[in-house]
């Protein structure tokens, strides 16, 4: 049961009850992430993110790393398009240590100059990690084809041109503009703890942060109609394929639907893309299918690598499984595994402190809600083969398909790739 408690402070603070859990994992939510950043300063979010475990008012970047670490805790950030989470996972007995560590971070990061310019390196090498890894570099392709002259199709990390331009007064700017109370989200996820929220409450409620609240609007994002291709070349041994379409937001109706479709497809061993490309062919390690979901828009993606030569017969595997799916009833047994599949994993990764902390935050930061297990059974269980049919169709339209990949070979895939989709359409 998830409760709320209310702070004058503007902060929102909810608590999940673990009775028999020996930890407690705390995040603090930023309700703004990469995609309410300037494009000239891309990748300031994630700059901060990182900048606040340099050192506090209260805190070294020792001390930070101590406090939490040195007790057994688990300590970590992350930086979406969406929102900035600060969390860690810890003993109940330090969780309230725990909380002022992170308050801290948020509060009072230092910033200062010397620590932003070495920091500026790592971040660039961050980036450079990220393009010799051929399945991230292919998704960033298809995201920037997905979300064309958008922040959506930018990496969050951001560009080395606009990295290395980021100052310590563009990384202050965004600070006081975002890390306002109003943004800020609380979750803690473990044993109640009455003294504790004493403290919780006095802290939060006399809070010294810009109060101001700014809305943070950023260009709306949509997919465009029209097949799109890129091709990059690359030192990759593999061949990596990345197909995208337009999918659904967090707040479609029918984005469950597409969470089966996912699992139906591409989305573990028992996926008809899996069986069929790794288990039948033998042509692939990797074959996974995924969803993304923003505020107004999301994407379906298929991922595939493979040696060069498998691509095109791949490819078509792919497309024939994508009609099969569009003209064929999914079989009750096949379609009530996957919902079994989805249901299972929920409510098992609900069992852990941490992910409870997660889920929760995710969800009130962007549905401003929590749905709850039984909520979610049901919009599961009412999902029948007609719908799965009717929402392919609607997906996986060719005039929408987006392709990215990257490879040794010198010679473009696009000719065989529309031969393909001509064949098959």
């Amino acid at each position: 049961m998830v409760k709320q408690l209310k702070l004058r402070s503007e902060i929102s603070l909810f608590f999940n009850e673990f009775k028999e859990a020996k930890s407690t994992s705390i995040g603090i939510w930023i309700k703004k992430g990469a995609r309410s950043e300037p494009l000239r300063v891309k990748g300031v979010a994630h700059f901060l993110e990182h900048l606040v475990f340099k050192g506090t008012k209260n805190y070294s970047h020792k001390e930070i790393k101590q406090e939490i670490e040195g007790r057994g805790g688990q300590l970590n950030a992350f930086t979406s398009q969406e929102v900035v989470c600060y969390f860690a996972k810890v003993l109940e007995r330090n969780a309230e240590v725990c909380l002022d560590v992170l308050s801290d971070m948020v509060r009072f990061p230092l910033l200062k100059k010397e620590d932003v310019e070495k920091e500026r390196g790592v971040i660039l090498e961050e980036i450079r990690m990220y393009k010799d890894i051929p399945s991230s570099r292919v998704s960033s392709i298809l995201d920037s084809l997905l979300w064309e002259d958008n922040p959506l199709g930018i990496d969050v990390i951001g560009r080395e041109s606009t990295v290395e331009k980021i100052s310590e007064r563009e990384l202050k700017k965004f600070k006081d503009k975002f890390y306002s109370p109003s943004n800020i989200v609380i979750v803690i996820s473990g044993k109640t703890l009455p003294k504790f929220f004493e403290k919780i409450l006095a802290k939060f409620n006399s809070l010294s942060l810009t109060r101001r609240s700014f809305p943070g609007r950023f260009p709306k994002a949509k997919v465009k109609r029209g097949f799109k291709f890129k091709q990059e070349a690359t030192s990759f041994e593999q061949t990596h394929i990345s197909l995208g379409f337009e999918g659904f937001s967090y707040f479609h109706p029918e984005r469950f639907i597409l969470e089966l479709i996912h699992i139906i497809l591409g989305g573990n061993m028992s996926s008809r893309l899996f069986e069929v490309i790794r288990e039948e062919r033998g042509l692939a390690y990797e074959v996974s299918t995924g969803v993304k979901k923003y505020r107004e828009t999301g994407a379906f993606t298929i991922h595939c690598g493979l040696e060069e030569k498998n691509a095109s017969l791949a490819f078509r595997i792919i497309l024939k499984e994508l009609k099969r799916l569009k003209e064929k009833l999914v079989s009750k047994s096949e379609l009530m595994r996957a919902k079994d599949y989805f249901l299972g994993n929920f409510s098992m990764g609900l069992e852990s402190t941490l992910s409870s902390m997660f889920y929760i935050g995710e969800s009130i930061c962007k549905l401003g809600k929590v749905l709850t297990c039984q909520e979610i059974e049901r919009e599961i269980l009412r999902i029948s083969p007609i719908q799965i049919r009717e929402i392919a169709k609607k997906i996986f339209s060719q005039d929408k398909l987006k392709i990215a990949v990257v490879t040794k070979r010198n010679q473009s895939f696009l000719p065989s790739f529309k031969k393909i989709l001509n064949r098959i359409n």
